[in-house]
């Protein structure tokens, strides 16, 4: 390995290394999201119990998310009503795909792998 190769090399892992508080918080949401996938799946809970659930699971790390969207929305000039509302949105987004996943899964007892 020449030099050059080794030291961008260096340099990604550095740079893949570096923590970003957004991307903490969403996957902190998203993986405590899985882990309610998961345990429903195990539980056999019907679809539309589940829906219920996912609405009030992972307290926590929603509204952690949430807060840090939020945040983020206010830097960049919006205003406190559609950073919240764009908070909301993305919330549910992770919501909606859980539950989409779940009723997809749900027959066929898989589940959903954490992110690292």
């Amino acid at each position: 390995m020449n030099m050059l190769t080794l030291v961008a090399a260096t340099m990604l892992s550095m740079a893949a290394m570096k923590s970003d508080p957004m991307d903490n918080a969403r996957k902190a949401f998203n993986n405590c999201m899985i882990e309610t996938h998961n345990k429903a799946i195990d539980d056999k809970t019907p679809p539309n119990s589940f829906t219920k659930l996912a609405d009030e699971a992972c307290v926590t790390e929603r509204g952690a998310y949430r807060d840090i969207l939020i945040k983020s929305e206010r830097s960049y000039g919006s205003n406190q009503n559609d950073a919240e509302k764009f908070a909301n949105e993305e919330v549910q987004m992770i919501v909606d795909s859980i539950v989409s996943s779940f009723n997809e899964n749900l027959e066929n007892n898989a589940k959903l792998t954490p992110e690292k």
